[in-house]
């Protein structure tokens, strides 16, 4: 069989910035390479951009701008000179994640939209990028071949809002990263501190107004008025609503520890000696911690809504993001050990659902797709 050659345009990510998205552009040629060896993987981007998403152990050509930082105007000027100057033969198709299609080519275009928040709550965004998404998403759907998308919640979107049609966009879903959790992994003296507290609940996010995180300090103010002895960690990258968030979270409650970026055996130790995790974002193109939780035995509570209800289904325990006082119940209720159980197994069955093999499959039959 001849080798497939797949372009992969990584210009866009700018690492630990664009938070999940870089995460799925990961697993997706993780998951191929593991998978799929026989594809011939060419990446375009910075030298960082590439070390973030390059598959471990597999032999992929690298084509590195000269530019060490990529600010998205600055993206944009060098998608259209030097990525279109150095495409061409011998790739099959030019595969973009980063959700817009820079330029017309003779090369097969695919891209990858994560969701449409851009469209759908564009309060979200600057106004000059608000701007340049309305124009560009339509212009992606309609100049990639193939479209993809991480859910079938976002792909019934797209179908719905541009009329495209539903053979050329596909989903092709993430997954949890299958590794073993040490059962004695030493938290870090900061994070021993707060687990000594009491119950922890546990919110990995991105520190971004649609993540919710205000509707969360409010639930969980009443929540521990009721039970003092409950805390809520929150970790992830930092947003652009970092700051107010930060505020916010201290004037809600002393239990409310934002520790933002955390090592990982911090965040493994979150999995194995939390509570729960909770995940109230009112708005999610998948939702991965869902599965990663569920893959380590933990139990979820999460919003019933875009993504979420289709990814987590039945296994998780989901609430209107925007209901205070349920939230604030769920959160102050503790599972008795024959209920968390039962949450452990549904949701362990549940995140076995999305896999590298199937991930690969999906990804795969895209790119066929696309050059058919």
């Amino acid at each position: 069989m001849t080798a497939m050659h797949i372009g992969v345009n990584v210009l866009w990510l700018r690492p630990g910035q664009v938070g999940g998205t870089e995460s799925y552009a990961r697993r997706v040629l993780r998951s191929l390479a593991q998978h799929e060896p026989e594809l011939r993987l060419h990446l375009y981007g910075t030298a960082a951009a590439i070390d973030a998403v390059r598959p471990p152990g597999s032999t992929v050509e690298e084509y590195i701008t000269a530019a060490t930082t990529l600010p998205p105007r600055k993206r944009l000027v060098v998608e259209r000179t030097w990525l279109r100057s150095v495409v061409g033969k011998p790739l099959d198709l030019l595969h973009h994640p980063g959700g817009t299609v820079p330029f017309r080519n003779d090369t097969p275009a695919m891209v990858t939209i994560h969701d449409l928040q851009p469209l759908d709550d564009p309060s979200n965004f600057s106004a000059t990028k608000r701007l340049f998404l309305a124009k560009a998403i339509p212009a992606a759907v309609e100049r990639a071949s193939v479209v993809c998308t991480p859910s079938d919640w976002v792909r019934n979107e797209i179908i719905e809002r541009f009329s495209a049609d539903p053979d050329r966009v596909v989903t092709v879903s993430a997954f949890a990263e299958t590794r073993d959790l040490a059962q004695d992994t030493e938290p870090s003296p900061r994070l021993a501190h707060i687990l000594k507290k009491g119950p922890v609940l546990f919110y990995p996010a991105m520190t971004l107004r649609h993540k919710n995180h205000a509707m969360l300090f409010e639930a969980f103010g009443i929540a521990s008025q009721r039970d003092p002895s409950l805390q809520l960690v929150c970790v992830g990258a930092v947003g652009r609503d970092h700051d107010d968030l930060v505020a916010l979270a201290r004037a809600s409650s002393p239990a409310i520890h934002m520790l933002g970026h955390v090592s990982r055996e911090d965040l493994d130790s979150l999995f194995l000696r939390s509570e729960a995790l909770v995940f109230p974002s009112s708005f999610e193109g998948f939702g991965l911690p869902v599965i990663e939780a569920q893959h380590a035995e933990l139990p979820v509570i999460t919003s019933n809504t875009t993504a979420l209800a289709e990814v987590a289904g039945d296994s998780a325990i989901q609430l209107d993001p925007h209901d205070v006082e349920a939230w604030a119940d769920a959160i102050e209720r503790r599972l008795g050990p024959e209920e968390r159980a039962k949450h452990v197994a549904i949701g362990r069955e549940n995140a076995a659902r999305y896999s590298p093999a199937r991930t690969a499959l999906q990804q795969r039959s895209a790119y066929d797709r696309c050059t058919a």
